[in-house]
């Protein structure tokens, strides 16, 4: 156990490759950065390092394929060569190094890229920020299963990648052969529309991508505009042992590079959008999957812990829609493509932070992050302006008789049932 005045532990690092091709003072400068040094692989009962620092006399495309076979997941591997050839990175790169540097090497920029190697590595487990996307990713893979239609789900899950990574351009493009070929099926971009086509023909590294299934980097000269040109990213996406289509991001600014943490982020929504309109095409789109009431529970109890830990605020809304009379009630497969519908219309009518879910045999439960009681009527006020027949309860946190999320559920359908006693805006407030 580490005592309070101890230093904290050093990130291990495991030298490889051709000792005569070290830069000369190159573990005098990874030892004065803080790095714990070692040239003997772990024992399979020990920790695996921290990073594998790699250096190579020359550029030997095979020796670096059987190098960086299992790169995806092994620790960040980091190559440096002594030749100056400026394409040696490029290809250790492309076969999936995490970084890459030709001499002349600039040594405390090589350990400054180190660290942030590792940062990137560690990042999903170590900060809060990574822990809530994920969750914010998984419940809203869970909403968007059961209330929207495959494209739909797409077209959530690239604009969420989108605004999360804070990127110019996310487009998810479906490659299958067949009448998908070349689909824009769901897209972050200004200015082009869904659905689009994409000439297959001027986007060469799409090809590439997918023959070598491997994210590649490249110049993007299909963006129009005035100044130095941006960086495309592809990354191919996988189901089934089969490439379903790309993903192509483009940063911001010109020397906007995604992390390794960005680009598992981004891997894991392509491949949920890959799957749901897979599904889709599978089941068919008035086939809906029960929403399992613990999905709804897990939610509000992290939004519950959340509002604690930080005294925040948020609301349960419980929302009832009263459907018009049509003749199609005994319609079962019609009665779940209403409720995708509604549900989809819910999703776009709130933010992207907002949680929506079934609730019971009817109703639409919402989690409204960091809005109080007044926020929340603002809500439903602009709800019921697109949707007729809409009652509401609210509960709002903090409230004196919320400890547990059964507080707040058993608030919130009480006022429900005030708000459907009322006229005109039928929303009960739990007081």
């Amino acid at each position: 156990m580490t005592g309070a005045g101890e230093p904290p532990v050093r990130p291990r690092l495991l030298l490889t490759g051709d000792a005569s091709a070290r830069p000369q003072g190159l573990e005098r400068a990874l030892t004065r950065a803080g790095f714990h040094i070692g040239e003997t692989p772990p024992a399979a009962a020990e920790p695996p390092p921290d990073a594998v620092l790699t250096t190579l006399a020359a550029t030997d495309a095979e020796r670096l394929a059987a190098l960086l076979t299992n790169a995806a997941i092994e620790p960040p591997r980091v190559i440096v060569f002594a030749e100056g050839n400026p394409d040696g990175p490029a290809t250790a790169l492309a076969l999936g190094a995490a970084d890459a540097l030709s001499a002349p090497v600039h040594l405390p920029e090589l350990c400054a890229r180190l660290a942030a190697r590792i940062r990137d590595r560690q990042a999903p487990c170590r900060t809060p920020y990574e822990s809530e996307v994920r969750s914010r990713l998984r419940d809203l893979l869970e909403e968007a299963r059961t209330l929207l239609q495959p494209d739909e789900v797409a077209v959530a899950l690239v604009r969420r990648l989108g605004r999360a990574l804070g990127l110019a351009q996310c487009s998810f493009v479906v490659t299958r052969p067949g009448p998908d070929q070349g689909r824009v099926i769901a897209d972050f971009t200004e200015g082009r529309a869904e659905h689009a086509r994409l000439d297959l023909a001027r986007y060469p590294e799409i090809g590439d991508a997918i023959r070598s299934r491997r994210p590649l980097t490249v110049p993007d000269t299909h963006a129009t505009g005035q100044g130095p040109a941006s960086t495309l990213v592809v990354l191919p996406v996988a189901v089934e042992d089969e490439v379903a289509g790309v993903l192509l991001m483009r940063g911001q600014e010109a020397a906007t590079v995604l992390s390794a943490t960005q680009l598992e982020l981004a891997g894991s929504l392509a491949e949920a959008a890959a799957r749901a309109l897979d599904g889709g095409r599978a089941i068919g789109a008035a086939q809906a999957r029960p929403l399992t009431p613990p999905t709804l529970d897990r939610r509000l109890s992290e939004e519950l812990e959340r509002a604690r830990r930080y005294s925040l605020s948020f609301s349960l809304v419980l929302l009832d829609v009263e459907e018009p009379a049509d003749g199609e009630d005994s319609d079962p497969a019609a009665a779940v493509q209403r409720r995708r519908e509604l549900g989809a219309r819910l999703r776009r009518e709130l933010r992207v932070p907002d949680f929506v879910s079934s609730y019971g045999e009817g109703e639409f439960a919402l989690v409204l992050p960091e809005t109080g009681a007044d926020g929340a009527r603002r809500s439903v006020a602009r709800l019921r302006e697109r949707l007729a027949g809409v009652s509401a309860g609210i509960v709002a946190y903090p409230h004196p008789a919320v400890t547990a999320p059964d507080d707040m559920f058993a608030l919130v359908e009480a006022a429900l049932h005030r708000g459907r006693l009322q006229s005109g805006e039928r929303t009960g407030i739990a007081e």
